[in-house]
């Protein structure tokens, strides 16, 4: 018993002492904090605070009783998810174009950041991050447009198929092809994402032990051996934090590039654009508050499956 009583004071005391030292620190690096707070607030005010308003997707809701106020509807509106033929087919082509997207847009900036590791002209890897890294900043109706410009009947890439294959050449409407809607939006987001995806990638590699490429070099090890026994394990926790991440945002699309990129030829609807037209353009909040509740549990479970996956396999994991 007394050894019990012991063993429980000093756990206290050990967590005073941490809660002090924390505190301590808070006082010594105030400036990050405060840094800090914007950002945490923004978090504060659009994830959190709105988490209230899921009670729509359980009730008959009336705008003008308020989420709190209206009726309760239990699962009706989950049962009316399945029952309408649209809202099935935008959650297989959500699916269907998130893991195209993944298997596209996820090893590519691991490739990319081998290989600017690998330059040792210092201008010319500088000029190919900074080329690289800009699309990133542009919005996404920015690059909508600047498709829309390229693949347009007398856009530029139309101009040189018929200066290539001759002047009789049939000029075609790429943006009204739906068999084109797919690979033009693995472009896209290739285009805008590749630069700045590979930072992180460029800054785990830094990490890695020089010596270790030292080594190598004096067993005979060339530039591709030593990327796959030396840089790939090192940059694989950060990899599979990363993958963790996207495989939560399976059932996520691109609202703004797959509703930009959308026409009177292309009908291709994803769960981001089936709550937007019912929500906002029909009024049908709570369809639309369950579609987005069925969203993020789908995105929940697989993000706790994804993370023991990882950690069973590489022993890597968020928690």
């Amino acid at each position: 018993m007394a050894a019990a009583l012991s063993d429980g004071a000093n756990r206290r005391e050990d967590r005073m002492l941490r809660l002090r030292g924390g505190l301590s620190y808070m006082r010594r690096n105030y400036g990050l904090y405060l840094m800090l707070l914007p950002a945490v607030s923004i978090t504060l005010v659009f994830a959190y605070f709105p988490m209230p308003g899921i009670l729509v997707a359980f009730k008959d809701y009336n705008i003008f009783k308020g989420p709190f106020g209206s009726p309760w509807s239990g699962l009706g509106n989950i049962r009316r998810i399945f029952e309408m033929p649209g809202v099935v087919q935008s959650i297989w082509n959500t699916l269907t174009l998130s893991v195209f997207t993944l298997f596209v847009t996820f090893p590519t900036p691991i490739l990319f950041a081998l290989l600017l590791n690998e330059m040792r002209v210092l201008w010319y890897k500088r000029t190919v991050q900074t080329i690289s890294y800009l699309p990133h900043f542009l919005s996404w109706i920015s690059v909508i447009g600047i498709a829309t410009n390229l693949y347009s009947l007398y856009g530029p890439i139309n101009d040189l198929l018929v200066m290539l294959r001759g002047p009789d050449t049939e000029r075609t409407l790429f943006l009204a092809n739906p068999g084109f809607f797919i690979p033009n939006v693995l472009i896209l987001s290739l285009w805008k994402g590749l630069g700045w995806d590979s930072i992180i990638y460029l800054a785990a590699i830094t990490s890695i032990d020089p010596q270790l490429y030292e080594a190598a070099v004096l067993d005979g090890a060339g530039k591709i051996k030593q990327a796959w026994y030396i840089t790939l394990p090192g940059l694989l926790p950060t990899a599979m934090i990363l993958l963790i991440l996207r495989l939560g945002s399976l059932f996520g699309s691109n609202f703004e590039l797959v509703y930009g990129l959308q026409n009177p030829f292309i009908n291709y609807e994803v769960i981001s654009t089936i709550v937007f037209k019912m929500g906002i353009q029909q009024a049908d909040y709570a369809l639309a508050t369950a579609v987005g509740f069925m969203q993020g549990l789908v995105a929940l479970l697989l993000t706790v499956a994804a993370n023991k996956a990882s950690k069973a396999v590489s022993g890597t994991a968020i928690w």
